[in-house]
């Protein structure tokens, strides 16, 4: 009897202390004043009227859609008002351009974004390929390549237009998201807001009218470059009904003679890449080849292919049309490869070990824009063989290039393979810390050295000294490279 009598005792005190802690807590709530409580009432009206107001100077507002793609990261392209923007500044349109593009001289001008869901800046200047351009949510969030991402908005300061694309297979018809690019000047700030609508494409509403059997042999290869394909061009027009080129249109022809006319490759080639059974597709592990046409003659397409895709005794066929009205000429391209045939043979006698000096310079740019040096000759003089062979090593990881000496261990490159970042004392780096980078570029029939410079580490006036060994079927080649980075006006 005692030891319950305890329970109970223990349990009303901890019981009393519950209620006690709730009837504080009410206290205290009780103890907030009227001028106490209304600031709460203001700080969350701010909150949620900073999510629904856009905090800038300037507001400029477009509107525009988006043709949904299932393959293509394409869109629309948007001009903005430009000379509104450099009035709010107090800058004339080029400064505007510039300071965006972040040129030597130009105005400081910083790029950023704002987050849709809360109003909050969002300090990053691009997360695209462009200086200023960010990828977003379905929420007009900012966010990263990848899941979640819908749409992205990348500027272009050359031209002063916004692209407004997607990620394909996300957008929905109808499907509305909202994005505000934004600028700063010192205090002054502008915003760039975009409201895009995913619109559905129209079917193709055209006829195919006639077929041309064409045939291309190729060799499997490590580029993107092109072989030219003749067609009939008199017997096109003539069965589109018109006299030229000009207005003439480009399709894929898929399964059931599903027509698409959204290009998946390059636009202003007209280009489409197709998979291994001949269906339309996007870049990526599917793609296998694809056609363009402009590149060479008037009646010439060419066929290209996704670099290492395709190997000796592949067999596809793909189907490319002209379109003019409702008129369409199937242009079927039946695809062999066959193995390489080699126009070069070895040089006689054993493997050499060479060294060379190289100089390499260029203006200081804000991309990746490069210089090069042909050293197939001396490539082919240490090691003795062929330029398709050297190229083939080079593939197989074989031809090993290091920096300062070698190694046992493998070679961990840090640029397009083989090369590296490297940083002002010529070490070796990552991206991040480079300076300048040297790779070695090849082919079926070249071999070159190329190098560019960080755009945004490097400076005017850097000189990177370097060395390069590569070692290859017993030979080596060994490269001291100096690369000297200039000012623009030099």
């Amino acid at each position: 009897m005692k030891k319950v009598f305890y329970y109970l005792v223990v349990f009303s005190v901890l019981f009393g202390g519950f209620i006690a802690c709730e009837e504080n807590l009410k206290d205290k709530e009780k103890e907030l004043t009227p001028e106490e409580l209304e600031e709460l009432r203001r700080q969350d009206s701010l909150k949620e009227a900073q999510k629904n107001t856009i905090n800038a100077d300037l507001v400029l507002t477009y509107e525009v859609n988006i043709p949904i793609s299932a393959s293509s990261y394409g869109g629309t392209d948007l001009e903005i008002e430009l000379n509104k923007i450099a009035q709010a500044f107090e800058l004339t349109e080029e400064q505007v351009l510039n300071g965006i593009a972040g040129a030597d001289g130009a105005p400081d001008i910083t790029p950023f974004a704002i987050a849709g869901t809360t109003g909050a800046d969002v300090g990053s200047a691009s997360n695209t390929n462009a200086p200023w351009g960010h990828w977003w949510d379905a929420n007009g969030d900012v966010i990263n390549w990848g899941e979640g991402a819908m749409i992205y908005a990348e500027f272009n300061p050359e031209t002063g237009i916004f692209h407004v694309g997607q990620f394909p297979g996300r957008l929905e018809d109808g499907q509305k998201i909202t994005v505000i690019e934004a600028l700063r000047y010192n205090s002054i700030r502008v915003a760039v807001q975009i409201k895009a609508t995913a619109v559905a494409k129209e079917e193709v509403q055209a006829s195919i009218v006639a077929t041309q059997n064409l045939t291309l042999e190729t060799t499997p290869k490590s580029s993107y470059d092109l072989d030219p394909v003749t067609f009939d061009l008199t017997a096109a027009l003539t069965e589109l009904g018109v006299s030229s080129m000009e207005g003439v249109e480009f399709v894929a022809v898929g399964a059931g003679d599903k027509i698409t006319d959204e290009y998946t490759g390059e636009a202003a080639l007209k280009s489409y890449w197709y998979d291994t059974n001949g269906e339309v597709c996007g870049w990526g592990d599917d793609a296998m080849v694809y056609t363009t046409y402009g590149s060479f003659e008037e009646n010439q397409i060419g066929v290209g292919q996704f670099p290492g895709h395709l190997k000796e005794g592949d067999v596809l066929t793909v189907k490319y049309g002209l379109i003019a009205g409702s008129k369409i000429v199937v242009l079927e391209i039946k695809i062999t490869v066959v193995g390489y045939q080699d126009p070069e043979t070895e040089l006689e006698g054993e493997a050499q070990n060479l060294t060379y000096d190289i100089q390499l310079s260029k203006p200081v740019s804000q991309d990746y824009a490069s210089v090069a040096v042909d050293i197939k000759d001396k490539f082919r003089e240490a090691f003795r063989k062929t330029t398709y062979q050297i190229h083939q090593a080079i593939l197989s990881g074989e031809l090993k290039l290091y920096v300062d000496e070698i190694t046992e261990e493998a070679p961990a490159y840090t640029a397009d393979a083989p090369g590296y970042w490297l940083n002002t004392e010529g070490k070796a780096c990552g991206w991040s810390d480079g300076i300048v980078w040297c790779s070695i570029g090849h082919s079926e029939t070249t071999l070159t050295l190329y190098g560019g410079n960080h755009h945004e580490n490097a400076e005017a006036g850097n000189v990177v000294t370097t060395k390069y060994i590569a070692t290859y079927n017993g030979g080596s080649v060994t490269f001291n490279i100096t690369f000297t980075i200039n000012n623009p006006e030099e």
